[in-house]
């Protein structure tokens, strides 16, 4: 990395990089036969049911121009209008420089004039699809527009949504080779600049409290790209302090945080780093990278519980909660972890990337309609939910479209002159520059053996050939070459074959699979089953996947299907708190299907979780060595009693404080502000607040509301449907500061009765504020 002492741009073309190691682009790569491939086909499938058109809507409306289709509904028409055609750029342009399908040309073609045209139209060099869009990047401009943790006047997550945009006319760029997109994204990030001029920068930090995705990442992207100066200051001053500066300080500051608001900030980070070799915004990507991955992820390489880093001392929510952790995340750690091996070589990054592809990533498609899941749930028994493609609009639709454009991108790689092979997929990688093409044939993780041939090379070339040796190798890795075993140099974790290559070499290599258990962070009496680096799950049923594939509700989204119990998890019996063994019996080998027996010797059949979909699983079970099983099914029955009951009572909850529950249930307040302790959200208010909640069938009857004590309390009135249901007006006394206190408050049938929904109030008295509000719970008694 170099650094400019003037804050010029590193000279930097499209293409270049300036890291140790270089992944290979994914026009250079195509994927075979197998799981990745498929994965992609569906995806393509998917994005091509999209209407260009119904997409371009939110855009021709803000500037004025006849929409030649009706907008999409779902996220598209109810404050994020417009996300989608951003994310559908990217996809669309990766997914045609991996197959070169012309179909995927023309829609992108399509786009970026219908984007074009819209431009022009506004005359500014602004473009966006939320609503007001003009009027309220004005009032940006004007400061006063101020932000409430998560929301910018307002405002659904509106950086977000831009954000996108920038991408994906970058992503077109790149990879469709398009200088319109370019010319569009320069004018945009020039209107930008022109807006952010009079804003201080205690307003600009203050800003970033908010989502704003990786503003910085692309106007870096942007700065390598022109040598314009300005963009890199701007991506500099996107910097978002309150965030990097403890990470720099080697501080976890991260619980309750929103998590995937902070995944693309940290992506910046690196970014400008590479660029400017700035090592503080490089040590915070570093040390971010660490605390996620080693401290709040699980087996499948994904984190966070709705939404949110939760304390490391507890995984409880991991286990208890439907809506686990979001694909979101795991699409931008992957990013992250891409950039980190980019710099450094070091494998851990290419441990990590492997598990979570295979885990989560690839998971989290269905693999016959293509369907992307938000939340992947571990709670025993639980299910995942998935979009349909013209219905749901999900920022992990967005991402999902992406996640599977790329699975080529860190196959192979550069280092120097020598190529190395880091994941085993079935592909084939050209390098017509160098006249070699090479083909890696595998059934991975179905078979432990890779074979890579180089079926084309126009001359006899000496260099390296790289290939990774996964932590996860159970024994002795064999090697033959041209069918004769060959002993091999490892060396940090490679094989490293140095020799004169010539068309028609062959390298096969065997890396050992076994079974582990790894147990839950934090908890060593959960455990899930690993072979090799595939998380295994065992199916438990099919019976009420309520909602398997999402209606358009601002919810659906959420597995919202009764939860089972997690007494009735099987138990597994281990040595010791320590214990890492588990037999499994063989069932078929060649599709990764085993059988365990639990504690009490019954046996339960296992496959890797990225094959189980329409239907209930097991990941995490519950594990006992000193104490008996009855026992431990005490301690389990113990929690069920606690959770059980509340939630089939439950017709609908809202966590105040977090972004996307408030947005889901159509949050609108004034004077009134949001923050957490100790990772519990809360909302107050000096003036009043309101959500819309789901009342089905009519049956609401009560009102749960759950707040932080505190001996200055001055209480609420709270109104559903208009009507007064009760008053707060005493402060709760000494000792109860920041204890949780459940309160029910009746609702009269009359209120609730024939009403698919409920508005509720909270409304501060006499402008005092209202203490700090938790949760809203509507309760059928």
């Amino acid at each position: 990395m170099t650094t400019q002492a003037d804050d010029r741009p590193a000279t930097c073309k499209p293409g270049e990089s300036m890291a140790s190691v270089e992944p290979i682009t994914l026009e250079r790569i195509r994927l075979l036969e197998g799981p990745f491939g498929r994965s992609q086909n569906a995806n393509i499938a998917y994005v091509l049911q999209l209407d260009p058109d119904r997409l371009l809507a939110p855009y021709r409306r803000e500037a004025g121009l006849l929409e030649l289709a009706p907008s999409y509904g779902n996220w598209e028409n109810s404050g994020l209008d417009g996300h989608t055609a951003g994310h559908y750029l990217s996809a669309a342009a990766m997914l045609y420089a991996a197959t070169g399908e012309g179909r995927l040309l023309d829609r992108l073609s399509h786009m970026i004039d219908g984007l074009s045209e819209c431009q022009r139209a506004i005359g500014s060099g602004y473009l966006g699809g939320i609503p007001d869009g003009l009027a309220f990047w004005e009032d940006v401009r004007a400061g006063t527009v101020g932000s409430d943790s998560f929301s910018l006047g307002g405002r659904w997550v509106p950086w977000y949504n831009l954000h996108k945009l920038f991408a994906g006319l970058l992503d077109v760029y790149r990879y469709a080779s398009d200088n319109r997109a370019l010319d569009i994204v320069v004018a945009l990030a020039d209107w930008w600049l022109d807006v952010a001029r009079l804003i201080d920068d205690d307003h600009f930090e203050r800003m970033l409290d908010t989502e704003f995705g990786g503003m910085n990442e692309v106007f870096a992207d942007l700065a390598a790209i022109t040598e314009r100066s300005e963009y890199l200051a701007m991506a500099k001053r996107f910097t978002h302090h309150a965030i990097a500066d403890p990470l720099i300080r080697h501080e976890d500051r991260l619980t309750g945080l929103h998590a995937n608001t902070q995944i693309p900030k940290v992506i910046g980070y690196e970014a400008v780093a590479a660029l400017t070799g700035d090592e503080r915004l490089a040590n915070a990507a570093d040390e971010f990278w660490r605390i996620v991955v080693d401290t709040r992820s699980v087996a499948i390489g994904g984190n966070s519980v709705r939404e949110h880093f939760h304390d490391t001392a507890d995984f409880t929510p991991m286990l208890i909660e439907r809506e686990g952790p979001e694909t979101c995340n795991s699409y931008n750690m992957l990013r992250l972890s891409a950039q980190l091996y980019s710099r450094s070589g070091d494998a851990k990054y290419l441990e990590y990337y492997e598990r979570t592809l295979f885990n989560h990533i690839l998971a989290s498609q269905h693999p016959e309609h293509g369907g992307f899941v938000y939340f992947t749930p571990l709670r025993p028994g639980h299910y995942r939910v998935y979009s349909a493609a013209e219905e749901n609009f999900w920022c992990c639709v967005g991402t999902g479209m992406e996640s599977h454009a790329r699975h080529g991108d860190m196959i192979f790689a550069r280092n120097g002159e020598d190529l190395e092979v880091n994941l085993f997929i079935g592909s084939e990688l050209h390098l017509p520059e160098r006249g070699i093409t090479i083909r890696q044939e595998t059934n991975f993780p179905f078979d432990d053996t890779t074979r890579i041939t180089f079926s084309r090379m126009d001359r006899p070339q000496r260099f390296t050939l790289s290939i990774r040796v996964p932590g996860w190798t159970a024994g002795p890795v064999s090697v033959t070459l041209n069918g004769a075993s060959e002993s091999v140099q490892t060396r940090d974790g490679r094989l490293h074959l140095n020799r004169t290559w010539s068309a028609g070499d062959t390298v096969e290599v065997r890396f050992p699979m076994a079974a582990r258990l790894e147990r839950l962070p934090g908890k060593k009496d959960w455990g899930a089953i690993l072979y090799g680096p595939v998380v295994l799950a065992a199916r438990t049923g099919a019976e009420r996947l309520d909602g398997l594939v999402a209606d358009g509700s601002r919810m659906g989204h959420v597995a919202a299907g009764p939860l089972e119990p997690l007494a009735a998890t099987p138990v597994l019996a281990t040595r010791d708190a320590e214990d890492g063994t588990v037999n499994l019996r063989v069932v078929d080998r060649e599709a990764l299907r085993f059988a365990v027996g639990d504690a009490d010797g019954q046996e339960f059949e296992l496959e890797p979780f990225f094959t189980v979909h329409d239907s209930r699983y097991v990941v995490y079970w519950p594990l006992t060595s000193g104490a008996s099983v009855a026992e431990r099914r005490r301690e389990l029955l113990a929690l069920d009693e606690e959770l059980l009951g509340l939630d089939a009572r439950t017709l609908d909850q809202v966590t105040l404080g977090e972004q996307q529950p408030e947005s889901d249930h159509g949050f609108t307040g004034i004077a009134t502000g949001a923050g957490q302790s100790d990772g519990v959200h809360w909302r107050e208010t000096s003036g009043a607040f309101s959500v819309t909640m789901r009342n089905r069938d009519g049956l609401a009857r009560v009102l749960r509301v759950s707040r932080l004590g505190s001996s200055s309390l001055q209480g609420f009135d709270l109104f559903v449907e208009g009507a007064h249901i009760a008053s707060l007006t005493k402060p709760d006394g000494a000792g109860t500061a920041g204890v949780m206190i459940d309160e029910d408050y009746e609702i009269p049938a009359a209120v609730s009765l024939g009403k698919d929904t409920l508005s509720v109030r909270i409304a501060a008295r006499g402008g005092a504020k209202s203490g700090r509000i938790h949760a809203l719970r509507l309760l059928t008694d």
